[in-house]
This record gives C-alpha cells, sequence and structure tokens, in this order.
C-alpha cells in the first residue's frame, strides 16, 4: 500500500516537471514567427527566367471614386481544347506534330516512345530539347517541345543535327504512336512543369486597345489566324500579306455565334481590320473598327480565340 502511494506521488512530480519543461518551449504569443528558421529553399536559378502569367491584376488606384466600385474584367485567358487532337502541321518546309495535350505530359509520352526504339544520350526538360540514336540504324534524331499557340497544348518538332526537319515518315510515326496512347495517358512529367507556362500567346494592350501577342514570326502568326478565320463566322473580305492585313465583316444573324447581339443599321461590308506589326521577334496583332457594328473588339476576339490552333 505504501509503496503504491509512493510510486503515485512519483508518477505525480514527474508529471509536473515534464509539463514545465515542455511549457519552456512554448511562444507567448502563438501567433509569432520562431526566431529561428531553417535554410532557404534552393532553386538554382531554375525559376529565373520564367514568365509569370498575371491573369487576374489588381486594379490601380484612382481618385475618382465612382470607378472604384467598378470590377474589372478578369484578363483573358485563351481557351484550351479537350479532344486530345494529334495533326501533322507544315509551313513551308517547317513540320511540326500539333497534339491537344500539355507539354510536360507530352514529355513523358514522347520518353515512353522513345525508350523502345532509340537511347537518349541527352535530354533538357526545362527546354523541352531531346536528342536520341536509333538502336537500328544509330542515327540522330533531335526533339523540340514548346507549348502551343492554344493554352494547354503542344507542339513537336523533328530535326537532324543540322537543325532541317527530317523526313516527313517520321513525323508520322510519331503522330500515330500519340493517336494511339495518348487517350487515357495519366503520365506527367514534373521535370518539365516550366514548359507549360512558356505561352506563345498572351493578351496585350497597344494604345488602350485590346490586342494579341505571338512568340511567333510573321508567317507563322499569318497562318495561324488565317485558320482561325477560316474556322469561324467571320467572313474575309479583303487580305494582304504584303501589307498585313485582314479585313472581315462580322455576322449578326440569330443563329451564328454573335446571335445575342443585334446590328445596326449599317451598310458597311467590313467592319474590322486586323493588322500586324512587329515586336522585336514578336507579332502583334492589333484590331481597328471600321463600322458602328454592335460587336465589339472584346467579342471579336473571342471569336478567334476559340478558333486559334
Amino acid at each position: 500500500m505504501k509503496f503504491t502511494q509512493i510510486l503515485n506521488i512519483f508518477l505525480i512530480i514527474f508529471f509536473i516537471n515534464g509539463c514545465s519543461f515542455l511549457s519552456s518551449f512554448a511562444r507567448e504569443n502563438p501567433n509569432e514567427r520562431y526566431k529561428e528558421e531553417g535554410e532557404d529553399l534552393v532553386t538554382n536559378s531554375e525559376t529565373k527566367d520564367l514568365e509569370i502569367s498575371n491573369d487576374y491584376p489588381y486594379p490601380s488606384i484612382q481618385n475618382n471614386p465612382l470607378s472604384q466600385s467598378e470590377l474589372p474584367r478578369p484578363k483573358k485567358i485563351f481557351s484550351s481544347g479537350n479532344s486530345e487532337k494529334v495533326e501533322i502541321r507544315r509551313l513551308g518546309e517547317i513540320y511540326w506534330i500539333y497534339i491537344e495535350a500539355l507539354p510536360s505530359k507530352m514529355w513523358a509520352l514522347t520518353k515512353d516512345l522513345l525508350a523502345a526504339q532509340y537511347d537518349i544520350e541527352n535530354e533538357d526538360p526545362t527546354s523541352g530539347k531531346i536528342k536520341a540514336k536509333s538502336k537500328a540504324n544509330g542515327e540522330d534524331i533531335n526533339i523540340i517541345l514548346e507549348h502551343g499557340i492554344r493554352n494547354n497544348s503542344s507542339e513537336i518538332y523533328l530535326e537532324d543535327d543540322s537543325g532541317a526537319a527530317i523526313d516527313v515518315g517520321f513525323y508520322n510515326s510519331f503522330s500515330n504512336y500519340f493517336v494511339e496512347n495518348l487517350p487515357g495517358y495519366q503520365g506527367n512529367s514534373l521535370a518539365a512543369q516550366s514548359l507549360n507556362l512558356n505561352k506563345k500567346t498572351r493578351i496585350v494592350y497597344v494604345q488602350k486597345e485590346i490586342g494579341i501577342e505571338f512568340k511567333l514570326t510573321f508567317e507563322r502568326t499569318w497562318s495561324a489566324i488565317s485558320r482561325a478565320l477560316e474556322r469561324s463566322s467571320l467572313e474575309i473580305k479583303d487580305r494582304n500579306r504584303e501589307l498585313k492585313y485582314f479585313q472581315v465583316s462580322v455576322d449578326e444573324d440569330d443563329n451564328s455565334f454573335f446571335g445575342f447581339f443585334s446590328r445596326s443599321n449599317n451598310a458597311a461590308d467590313v467592319d474590322y481590320e486586323l493588322t500586324f506589326t512587329q515586336s522585336g521577334e514578336n507579332t502583334i496583332l492589333e484590331f481597328k473598327k471600321l463600322s458602328n457594328t454592335s460587336i465589339s473588339v472584346n467579342d471579336l476576339v473571342d471569336q478567334i480565340n476559340e478558333n486559334l490552333s
């Protein structure tokens, strides 16, 4: 009996001392940060050159109290396809494979394709480049993976050591593999996530007017816009590649894309002129309204956006 009492007293003393010991590490204010923190995260400048897409910017502070109560529209984001389409495309002597899937996903799938028939000699997931050698004949092949014009899409270029496009038969072989294996594919490369951010299009404002900037040459941009206009309900009235413009009219019939709007009394054939200007290595598409149509530039950009690829 005495032994049990002594043991209970000992356990009580031990518990009290333990609580006081632990309380010495507690912060007086639980909202305060610890004075000593761990080492800083080392990124080796991996994110230094990444372009941050600020799709929801804060509005600037203005002196007009009425304007502050107006919520700004979110910055336009280019649409993305969900069909997992795979196509071989050509512009002059340039070929590429267009895929409606993220580059990080296509990086993993491309490496799966190469594993059976090629030895990978060098790869850089941040730049999207792979150099491989054929196990059959020892020929080198260079694969370049980039983000496409459309959001969440990819473009793959196949080149030899001189930088020229290789035989179209390789493009057929690669595209057939993607068509068969892309549906339901769950692979994704964490190392190639930066490729998802290197988009080729973005909305810009030129003299307070909306425009589209392409990280492409004029020839590629012209080809992409031509394809988008032909797929849309817009009617091309005139085009001049040398002068770098399109003239289009919008269809405001009830059954068209713009059926929610009504055309003002206007007999003009041309509603908008689309002009191209160079900005360094990039190309900017601007919109000039030529009629009193009720279709705004925002509506026109939405229509083109839906058909870009």
